[in-house]
């Protein structure tokens, strides 16, 4: 009787492992395949269509709507944020689009309308006219920026760099431990004085 109730247990355990097993192995497998369709959906991703220039990304301009940037952006997934995360007051609210897990860009509507005030590019693939991106270094700003000035914004704990020309903003999310300029007076741009800083997105208006 003993010898039987053994012998149970071990078949009822080996099933049991054998079920883990495979339900392990469904979830690698599933994993993998997502891995695969983002890796394929971001080939098929012409970042080259979405060129940085002055007031737009592409054919995505400052001034249009909402609906009709989506329609650029169909491969991308939408996310709603808050338009202060980006330096917007007001209450009002961005939309982020994303191909798999990485953030492409941002777009800031005025308050209760459609009309886009403002593009967050994100991405690195995204390039500018000059051959910049949204995560460039500071020094690599100042190969096509020599003279340019960095300022601290207190309220948004944060250092940018502006091209005034094409109205771009490279944003740099710095503390106290990595600030990239040494203010005196926080109201006047300063040097930069760390440049291997990356910045974390561009501000298109």
């Amino acid at each position: 009787m003993k010898i039987k109730l053994s012998l149970l247990i071990l078949i009822i355990l080996q099933f049991s492992c054998k079920d883990n097993t495979e339900k392990q192995a469904e979830t690698w497998n599933k994993r993998v395949q997502e891995v695969k369709s983002e890796v394929k959906k971001s080939k098929n991703f012409d970042f080259e269509k979405l060129e940085i220039s002055k007031g737009q990304i592409g054919e995505i301009k400052v001034g249009m709507t909402i609906n009709d940037a989506e329609k650029i952006l169909k491969q991308l997934t939408k996310k709603e944020v808050e338009a202060y995360d980006f330096g917007f007051d007001g209450g009002g609210k961005a939309y982020l689009y994303s191909l798999g897990n990485e953030f492409v860009i941002g777009l800031v509507p005025q308050m209760d309308s459609k009309k886009i005030i403002a593009i967050i590019a994100l991405s690195k693939n995204l390039k500018t006219t000059n051959g910049l991106n949204p995560k460039s270094t500071v020094a690599e700003i100042q190969t096509k920026y020599p003279d340019i000035k960095i300022k601290q914004n207190l309220m948004m704990e944060w250092e940018s760099i502006k091209d005034k020309k094409n109205n771009w903003e490279f944003v740099f999310m710095t503390n106290e431990n990595n600030q990239i300029g040494e203010y005196n007076d926080v109201d006047i741009p300063v040097k930069p004085t760390r440049t291997e800083i990356k910045a974390d997105w561009i501000t298109i208006k």
